[in-house]
């Protein structure tokens, strides 16, 4: 349900208890209906949401609403159903059971065994639930004016302030039986800057938070980097064609770096030859000082919940260490279909089947102030990176946009650069790392590198 309009605080409609209860009885229906295993994962929601528009306040946005999965195994056979009404997860069971029947039959059917989950507190700062929406449209409207303060030709195009509440919980015919609460703040701009008849590239920052008293300053601080970032692209001049080093900055290095990196590590990539680091365990495929890690249940700040899609125990794994690959991560189908236990790395919501992708990554930082990172006889700073990477052969090309020539000291703003290069290769090339990292919405957090020797065409 979706409505718009003021009212008291955000709150989910069910509790850590009434939600498991669903779950359980969801389960319970299943079994009764045929399935030899049963899981039910669920979620109960609530959001307030302020979205700005084109420099002015759009709208307020309410929402609350319940969401359930049901996956079962009859005779090896796979189904799956969803539904958003509490009141028809016995249906909603029965017809998941009456899919796998109609199912061909799966050679990795099955759930994970229950394993002990940590014991940890909901992530809810009261003093945030209890934020009326009137309030946060104030707070929302007065960071508008205070962002489009900090410099006059910075126009917003699009932009939101929210907090939301959200229960999860999981049951299953193995004996799992977990649930937790967590709320957010957050926020986010888009736009640019405009100069008279001069145009700058687009820019987008924001963050989140899991406490009211950070809410502000923390928003106020992306909001900034925003205006920096939309600002600094003004006055774009053509850039040069050569081959040197480039600067990722922390919102540049997942786009370029670790996204097409993580496509290699999960184990479904694995299992369909999907990935080049297949059966190298051991190896090394990156910079020494090069350590990635699957962050488990939150970075320090913002923690996530203590478990997966599937109930399985979330923990802290290093994947690449010094530049070794140290590990892949696996959902409890794909480490069936490896031989393996899981990983706790089953992501997704109570509308889909589960699939493998890290909760929180972090990237180890270095001992090179940004500032010095900076300084290159010749290099670019990729601000923005819109390109493709074949995750296998890891060859890549894109534009970068909004970014910066650095020559001789001097650093201006370029037009569409295009950079193009090897993945394998750039990570072993990362030749510096800063000495501080950017937690970006709480589930990632990368210095920036320098990459030596890449391909650079001017637009």
């Amino acid at each position: 349900m979706t409505t718009t309009g003021f009212g008291g605080g955000v709150r989910a409609r069910l509790d850590r208890a009434a939600l498991l209860a669903l779950c359980e009885r969801g389960v319970q229906a299943a079994r009764d209906a045929g399935a030899q295993e049963a899981e039910v994962y669920a979620e109960s929601s609530a959001e307030v949401e302020v979205s700005l528009q084109k420099n002015d306040l759009d709208q307020v946005r309410v929402a609350d609403e319940v969401q359930f999965g049901v996956r079962v195994f009859v005779d090896g056979r796979l189904g799956f159903a969803t539904a958003n009404d509490p009141g028809a997860v016995v249906t909603t069971a029965r017809d998941a059971v009456a899919v796998a029947q109609a199912s061909p039959p799966d050679p990795d059917a099955g759930l994970p065994p229950a394993v002990p989950v940590m014991d940890q507190p909901d992530a809810v700062d009261e003093a945030l639930l209890q934020l009326e929406p009137g309030a946060l449209a104030r707070m929302a409207v007065d960071l508008l004016a205070w962002t489009r303060g900090r410099d006059p030709r910075i126009t917003i195009d699009t932009g939101a302030v929210a907090v939301a509440h959200t229960v999860r919980a999981v049951a299953s015919s193995t004996g799992v039986r977990a649930a937790w609460g967590s709320a957010a703040g957050s926020g986010h701009m888009f736009g640019m800057a405009v100069d008279g008849d001069t145009v700058g590239s687009f820019a987008y920052d924001g963050d989140a938070v899991r406490q009211l008293a950070q809410l502000r300053p923390k928003l106020e601080a992306a909001f900034g980097r925003f205006v920096a970032g939309a600002t600094g692209a003004l006055g774009a001049t053509a850039g040069e064609s050569f081959r040197g080093p480039i600067v990722l900055p922390p919102e540049a290095v997942e786009s370029v770096l670790v996204g097409p990196l993580m496509r290699n590590l999960g184990g479904d990539a694995v299992r369909q030859g999907r990935s080049a680091l297949a059966g190298r365990i051991g190896e090394r495929i990156a910079a020494p000082g090069f350590t990635l890690v699957e962050g488990g249940a939150g970075i320090a700040g913002y923690p996530l919940c203590p478990f997966d899609r599937e109930g399985q125990p979330r923990a802290t794994l290093p994947l690449v260490e010094d530049g070794v690959l140290k590990a892949f991560l696996y959902d409890g189908r794909e480490a069936r279909a490896a031989g393996v236990r899981s990983t706790g790395h089953a992501q997704g919501g109570a509308t889909a089947l589960p699939s493998v992708g890290p909760a929180a990554l972090v990237l180890a930082t270095g001992d090179v102030p940004r500032a010095t990172l900076e300084r290159m006889e010749r290099g670019v700073i990729v601000t923005r990176f819109s390109g493709s990477t074949d995750p296998v052969s890891g060859d890549f090309s894109g534009v970068v946009k909004g970014g910066f020539l650095v020559k001789d000291g001097e650093r201006r703003p370029i037009h569409e650069t295009t950079i193009a290069g090897n993945l394998w290769t750039c990570l072993k090339n990362v030749s510096a790392r800063a000495d501080t990292a950017h937690l970006h919405y709480g589930s990632r957090a990368w210095p920036a590198l320098r990459v030596e020797d890449v391909s650079i065409t001017a637009g």
